[in-house]
């Protein structure tokens, strides 16, 4: 009886990757529910601060920080604030105010993706979530033209002109930010009992055709969520149709060259829905794109450099007198410069 215990205790304490996953997800949404109930909205952004912040780096891509606020444009165009924001924590700077996420910024190319976290969803919620993340999709990453429609981009986490990739970007979502809702459970239902007769025109009593609805009135698929997640279970994803046929199983990907198609919104169950969405987010660090944007062009994002010298003053030069459009031929001597890094052989160090 005591070997049996003991064997019982021992199994007890195996590890289980796929509980820690969900428990991830859940303290993740009842973090930004307590915080909701604050008193003042700027409190709302402090569920980052709780500790499922490190649980969720841990089971992040390495390099992706976490934080809340909203996202922004080398145009000058600015997101609402996201519950969410995945960045390149070693490569874009963030820009906080008054140390609030209301007033936090990350300039939308260090941005991998963004997200908004529901305890309950309804058709209110709904529409929020998809003006939100539409808010940050809709802005212009610096992607740079090469030729024959395709562009510059980098892999996430990466710099440098070494890893610069080519791709066509208005074919392809890689290179856009990944737009996601999470939430415990949805407030109305989301198919008919019977969901084989609302895979067509959905009734509007259910989130289902909520959702639809607006899919139809952002008329531009791009700029729609790529993932809702309820952690009881569900989940909505869009696929896409193979001729008449409604249990395709592919994703749909929406492109700026057709951003309107007709396509699937599908309702499907798992047994580990966070760990879905954790899945998409890995997906898209590993496959997905984005702009190269040199530091120094990050700090002063929008600002315009113009040079116009009016007045200068010579250091370690005697005093001269001259005119105002004397030519002055006064150089800094620069051929003791020897600034070239080289790679050592190894039997060197």
């Amino acid at each position: 009886m005591e070997i049996i215990a003991r064997e019982d205790n021992r199994m007890k304490r195996i590890f289980d990757p796929a509980d820690y996953v969900r428990r991830t997800g859940v303290e993740l949404v009842r973090a930004f529910d307590n915080a909701r109930q604050a008193t003042t909205p700027e409190l709302v952004g402090d569920a980052m601060e709780q500790p499922v912040r490190k649980m969720l780096e841990q089971i992040l891509p390495l390099g992706i920080g976490i934080g809340s606020g909203c996202v922004i444009d080398k145009e000058g165009g600015t997101s609402r604030q996201m519950d969410v924001v995945l960045y390149e924590k070693e490569l874009c700077p963030v820009f906080r105010i008054n140390d609030s996420d209301e007033t936090t910024y990350y300039p939308c190319e260090g941005v991998l993706a963004v997200g908004e976290v529901k305890s309950a969803i309804g058709k209110k919620d709904l529409e929020d979530c998809f003006r939100k993340i539409s808010s940050v999709k809709v802005l212009h990453r610096a992607y740079e033209y090469y030729e024959n429609e395709f562009y510059v981009g980098r892999r996430y986490g990466e710099s440098g002109s070494t890893t610069a990739q080519g791709f066509c970007r208005d074919q392809t979502d890689k290179g856009d930010i990944f737009g996601f809702i999470l939430a415990e459970n949805a407030s109305i239902a989301i198919t008919l009992p019977d969901p084989s007769k609302t895979h067509r025109s959905a009734p509007k009593a259910t989130l289902l055709g909520h959702y639809v609805e607006n899919v139809n009135s952002m008329r531009n698929d791009v700029l729609c969520p790529d993932l809702t997640v309820f952690l009881d279970g569900n989940l909505l994803s869009p696929l896409t149709i193979d001729s008449d046929a409604v249990d395709s199983n592919r994703p749909y990907t929406p492109t700026r060259t057709k951003p309107i198609l007709p396509h699937l919104i599908h309702p499907w169950r798992s047994e580990s829905p966070f760990g879905e969405l954790l899945k998409m987010i890995w997906k898209r660090h590993q496959g997905g794109l984005t702009a190269h944007i040199p530091l120094e062009h990050y700090l002063h994002y929008n600002a315009k450099t113009e040079s116009n010298l009016t007045w200068a003053a010579f250091a370690n030069v005697k005093t001269m007198n001259f005119k105002v459009g004397d030519p002055v031929r006064i150089q800094t001597p620069t051929g003791h410069l020897k600034d070239t890094i080289v790679t050592l052989a190894k039997n060197s160090v």
